[in-house]
């Protein structure tokens, strides 16, 4: 009966389908806050996959996975470098869940690489793959070349509540599919109405 009701109990939190595997990672678990809490850490952990390939990078194994965390570095400073440093969100990136701090107050956000895998979506005319899984939650990059920091930075947007192309048709935003850009004032402005800490940008 106990392990019954701990699969149903599985069953729910994940809301999967019949068709799907609920995902057993244990930083899948650990919360079930949807929102980021600006004030606490936000951790990000790097799951095998997003080294894919970097076994047979000519410049190295080591060299090729630092190049890959300095891009998505990069592409959520886009949106902190907005902040004070005295109150610019942390984050940080772990290569492994026996790594990851416990009990944190903010889902851990998986990155990961899929080719071809359902959750890969055409960004940008197709120039770009990449898409966010709200569920889980985690960034997924259809190829390491989709690892840069702009679609880094489009994607993080979602886990900061951003939608796709939620601003008017023309107007410039990381968001924005037709007029792509990285992260601008507007993008925070619109970030800081679903998250009330934002009173710390500068």
């Amino acid at each position: 009966m106990r392990s019954f009701l701990i699969a149903i109990g599985l069953f729910l939190v994940c809301g999967c389908s019949s068709t799907q595997h609920p995902d057993l990672r244990p930083s899948v678990f650990r919360t079930s806050a949807l929102y980021l809490d600006l004030r606490h850490p936000v951790y990000m952990l790097a799951d095998k996959s997003l080294w894919l390939g970097c076994d047979k990078d000519p410049a190295g194994d080591d060299i090729c996975r630092a190049l890959r965390v300095k891009q998505i570095n990069e592409g959520v400073q886009q949106w902190f470098d907005y902040f004070d440093k005295a109150d610019r969100p942390e984050v940080a990136i772990f290569f492994s869940e026996e790594e990851l701090p416990s009990n944190p107050k903010n889902r851990v956000i998986h990155l990961g690489i899929d080719p071809g895998g359902e959750c890969g979506k055409e960004k940008l005319g197709g120039s770009y793959v990449a898409c966010y899984r709200h569920k889980i939650p985690e960034i997924v990059f259809d190829g390491s070349s989709r690892i840069t920091p702009r679609i880094m930075a489009h994607e993080f947007g979602h886990a900061l509540g951003r939608d796709d192309n939620d601003v008017p048709e023309g107007t410039g935003s990381v968001m924005s599919y037709k007029t792509p850009t990285n992260v601008l004032p507007l993008d925070i402005e619109i970030m800081c109405r679903l998250h009330f800490e934002c009173r710390m940008v500068k």
